[in-house]
């Protein structure tokens, strides 16, 4: 027995390089079963969404369009979102990128290049109906006119086109372990408003686990607090833009902010600035030492380990949140807490819950280096199709984009509040003024500068540092002015003289581009008179409104129902 155990045992080394070659051979034989043929179209697409049921629905809509389209092949590559960006420089620069890409995660100047060098303006679809919308109410309409958002963010005014398609909507939420939420405090949902959430932040931090360490609130990292940040503490500046909307559109711009500073009609002592920050140091409280120095995985932990009760993310991150909870906690999804009007603090600041800019998830673009843009572009419009887009993003559980797709009833907590205020506060700008405000900033939310001294060290270096900066910047668009004024000539010669087609994409481009013109020009004689007439820009920016005109006002702001073309 113990001679035949030897035998067998002297040969395994054999038998085992017997399998891992047979099983070379096996994977060898598999991968080029699964490759394209000479004769099939192959579309690769890359994105960098590695969340559950992404890389599912890509392969799912890929394989009812190649039922349509015998012949075409579509192969997606998923890139890990840390490395996305490097990734995407370097084969687009060495024109290997596939025929679609996610475009992002790399600086937006950088992105502005990659624009104009080596995508493919979608200009031409935009006007055009989808055809894959046949059969549906938006069958004679134009592209945008199908998307929730209009497709306005994928206008890139730097280049003067439509350069990615979006293929979902989203938004961010709180999540909540309502299991432990109830163990804590004894309630089964979190209040909406904001005293009685802290007070509920409060009683969970007073609590210990059972090795003796105390509960979280929230999982804490700089990701997640840019997300309490944006949603909670950024709408209290809303009311800044009263004195610095020198242009008079209701918007802000970080270029406004400066200009206020600049003339001394705005700076840190302003009550709407004073509130915001007062609340960011309320929401730094709120997580465990060394929070800022943790990466988003890192600072999640504490919530997939259940040692905090609540986490802020997006719709993307739904599913995965969903499946860590699955089986051991039960899950909850609330919209942020606010201040009521009658806040001590925070009550003259608040005016509403903030907007959430319907920008789009996932804008694809498509490579100059493909070899079949045409059939790229159509499998982008499949996917933009209102069957289509149901379909995908019912796979992924995100908001589909296109009107009229139905959504998940479960996900109605994400739909985007499209009715609230925006954030009165950028100060980056102009130079090194960001990399200053960084440091400043980052002292600040660890507690380790007060805002009297924050406030003073960046106003000094802001101005000082800014003022020439903002010159050129005035000058470098002056250039784009005239330089679109040429550009408008020859739009106007295609509307006159070109073919319908030409003549009608000419013509979207011409209106487009001539708005910003107009509202470019006004924006400049503003601004330049902080150098030719400072005086004058001191004055009072908006009008005062009686009640019955505000009345009035937000009567005309509830739209119509909209017909479909």
């Amino acid at each position: 027995m113990k001679k035949l155990l030897a035998k067998i045992t002297s040969k395994l080394p054999w038998l085992a390089i017997a399998a891992v070659f047979l099983w070379s051979v096996f994977s060898i034989v598999s991968r080029k079963k699964s490759e394209p043929s000479p004769e099939e179209t192959v579309i690769r697409l890359a994105h960098w969404q590695l969340e559950p049921g992404v890389r599912e629905g890509f392969s799912e809509i890929a394989a009812e369009y190649e039922k349509l389209h015998p012949g075409v092949r579509i192969i997606q590559q998923a890139i890990p979102e840390s490395t996305y960006g490097q990734w995407l420089s370097t084969q687009l620069m060495g024109g290997t990128a596939p025929d679609i890409v996610e475009v992002g995660m790399v600086d937006y100047s950088l992105l502005v290049v990659f624009y104009s060098r080596y995508l493919l303006p979608l200009s031409p679809y935009i006007t055009r109906p989808n055809p894959y919308n046949a059969g549906t109410e938006w069958e004679n309409a134009p592209l945008y006119r199908t998307f929730k958002n209009g497709m306005i963010h994928s206008f890139i005014p730097e280049v003067q086109e439509y350069m990615v398609m979006p293929l979902a909507m989203g938004s961010v939420r709180l999540f909540y372990n309502k299991t432990l939420l109830k163990e804590l405090t004894g309630l089964d949902t979190p209040p909406a408003e904001y005293r009685a959430f802290m007070e509920v932040v409060r009683t969970i931090q007073s609590q210990k686990m059972p090795n003796g360490q105390p509960y979280q609130a929230f999982s804490g990292s700089r990701y997640h607090f840019s997300r309490l940040e944006d949603s909670m503490a950024n709408p209290l500046s809303y009311g800044a833009i009263r004195k610095i909307d020198f242009n008079r559109d209701g918007r802000f711009s970080n270029n406004e902010m400066f200009l206020g500073f600049l003339s001394g009609k705005i700076d840190f002592s302003d009550p709407s600035y004073l509130a915001r920050f007062h609340m960011v140091e309320d929401l730094t409280k709120m997580f465990q030492p060394g929070w800022s120095g943790l990466s988003r995985d890192e600072g999640f932990f504490s919530f997939a380990q259940q040692r905090a009760v609540f986490t802020a993310a997006g719709i993307y991150e739904n599913s995965a949140i969903q499946s860590q909870a699955d089986g051991k906690f039960e899950l909850g999804i609330m919209d942020f807490p606010v201040p009521t009007p009658e806040d001590p603090v925070f009550g003259r600041a608040f005016e509403g819950r903030r907007y959430e800019k319907p920008e789009g998830n996932m804008p694809m673009g498509i490579v100059r280096t493909s070899r079949h843009p045409d059939v790229a572009a159509d499998f982008l419009l499949f996917l933009a199709s209102q069957k289509q887009n149901e379909k995908f993003n019912a796979l992924l559980k995100w908001i589909p984009i296109v009107k009229g797709a139905k959504i998940d009833p479960s996900l109605e907590v994400f739909e985007p509040n499209v009715n609230g205020v925006i954030s009165g506060f950028d100060p980056n700008a102009f130079g090194n003024s960001s990399v200053r405000w960084s440091q400043l900033y980052s002292l600040f939310l660890i507690h380790q500068i007060p805002y009297v001294d924050m406030a003073r060290e960046f106003t000094e270096f802001y101005l000082h540092d800014g003022r020439e900066n903002f010159r050129k910047t005035l000058q470098n668009r002056r250039r784009s002015h005239s330089q679109n004024e040429t550009l408008l000539t020859g739009l106007r010669k295609t509307i006159l003289a070109g073919p319908e087609e030409s003549a009608t994409s000419a013509g979207n481009k011409y209106r487009t581009i001539l708005r910003r013109q107009i509202a470019d020009e006004h924006n400049l004689l503003l601004q330049e008179r902080i150098f030719t007439d400072p005086e004058s820009v001191k004055e009072q920016t908006l009008h005062t409104y009686t009640p019955a005109a505000l009345e009035n006002a937000r009567r005309r702001l509830v739209p119509a129902p909209e017909r479909p073309e």
